[in-house]
């Protein structure tokens, strides 16, 4: 009869063993085409990226108005038509003269080679604006990609319990079958068992909607992520903070802020030159009334700059890029101050995790064995036999939730300090 019990509660879980086994048997004979890797995600968003690629848009834009720069002013056509309609002699057209005239803007103060050097910084700005939105695009992609581990870990440690309530529900069974335990017991087996079912469903829909939130980085599907490559772990020693806080100048918002700079400095020259006056030239023919006769004219003419030399704008141009500048010490405070708080976050984790997986958790499953063997000898109920596998799985999900909030923090220094995310990718993938 208890064999027969054990078959009945058994069941279910063979079945999903027996399902997952053939699910990864055929993921090996098709290559893992869908496993994925960190290194895989950071270069998909890196390509596929919608907002990315709009992004990238912005930088031929501006090197469309590099082009526009360089061309000189277009010459200007001008027809003057004299003495016509007019009274006496000057009725109808009988005393019309004609001018045609071609006139051509002569740029002074080099105002061309100005315009074209802030079209080439507008075009740096551009391409350093696109570095800057690349990172934060692949810093999110490392925090999903951190975030989809840890609920696949999370599913695995939901399986535990579930084992354990089966084998306890089959436990239980077979005493109450031999008269060794009331059908009490069975019952709050069969509630646990209950419980840790309602636990595996909701870590698998956890695990679904990471998955979403990964891909959704790249515009892909869940489907693209069927397989996560790497698990979360603790390393015995934490990185040198030191090292990594050199690392911080190499950030893209600096360089956006020094290319911002430039900008503004080559926006002051351009407005400097804008003070210089310009001037234009023209020449033409003049038809006479009398018979055929023609004549030559010529022009020139010139602003004086009495009232507008440009000044407001020259003055805005300088408190421009005076702000560009004190905005460099604001982004290095604002990068110094987010590395410290990862860095606070990533060393509160690493002692939260060695303390569990040092002290606490040995203790808990000595703690559990020791329970599990005096109720199988009937000293103890089975409520204390819950209530000790309840405890193990707690210290086994704080592990896990310290080790996803070690390599959060660790995702968040590497988005500050190392575009290739070398740090996180050696935490989950080292054996």
């Amino acid at each position: 009869m208890s064999k027969l019990l054990w078959f009945r509660w058994q069941e279910p879980l063979l079945i999903v063993v027996l399902l997952i086994n053939i699910a990864g048997a055929r993921a090996q004979v098709a290559g893992d085409s869908r496993s994925l890797s960190l290194a895989d995600s950071l270069r998909r968003a890196g390509e596929q990226n919608p907002s990315l690629l709009a992004q990238g848009f912005h930088e031929r834009a501006a090197e469309a108005r590099t082009e526009q720069a360089r061309l000189q002013p277009n010459p200007t056509l001008e027809v003057a038509l004299e003495n016509f309609a007019g009274t006496g002699s000057r009725q109808g057209i009988r005393g019309l003269e004609s001018t045609v005239q071609a006139n051509q803007l002569i740029e002074r103060g080099g105002k061309r080679d100005k315009r074209v050097l802030l079209a080439s910084r507008e075009r740096e700005l551009a391409a350093k604006e696109f570095a800057a939105r690349r990172n934060e695009i692949h810093e999110a992609t490392a925090t999903a990609y951190v975030r989809a581990l840890s609920a696949k870990q999370n599913l695995e440690l939901a399986a535990e319990p579930l084992r354990l309530a089966h084998d306890t529900v089959t436990a239980v069974e077979g005493r109450v079958n031999a008269g060794a335990a009331s059908p009490a017991e069975a019952a709050r087996a069969r509630a646990s068992l209950a419980i840790a079912k309602a636990e595996f469903a909701r870590a698998e829909a956890a695990l679904s909607t990471a998955r979403t939130e990964l891909a959704v980085n790249w515009g892909g599907s869940p489907e693209d992520v069927s397989t996560l490559l790497g698990a979360l772990r603790i390393p015995e020693v934490l990185p040198s903070c030191e090292e990594l806080m050199t690392r911080l100048v190499r950030h893209p918002r600096l360089d956006m802020q020094q290319a911002v700079i430039a900008g503004r400095r080559a926006a002051l020259s351009l407005e400097q030159s804008e003070a210089v006056q310009d001037f234009s030239i023209g020449g033409g023919v003049r038809f006479l009334r009398e018979g055929s006769d023609a004549a030559l004219v010529a022009g020139f003419s010139m602003p004086i700059p009495v009232r507008n030399r440009n000044q407001g704008n020259i003055r805005a141009a300088r408190e421009s890029l005076a702000g560009a500048e004190q905005g460099v010490r604001v982004v290095e405070i604002e990068l110094r101050a987010a590395f410290t708080a990862a860095w606070q976050n990533l060393s509160a984790a690493h002692r939260a995790a060695q303390n569990l997986t040092r002290e606490a958790l040995p203790a808990m499953e000595e703690a559990y064995q020791t329970v599990r063997s005096a109720y199988d000898l009937g000293q103890l109920p089975l409520i204390d036999v819950l209530d000790a596998q309840r405890a193990l799985v707690a210290i086994r999900r704080e592990i896990l939730d310290a080790e996803a909030d070690y390599a959060l923090a660790l995702a968040r220094i590497d988005a500050l300090t190392d575009p290739k995310y070398g740090a996180l990718s050696a935490l989950i993938s080292n054996p």
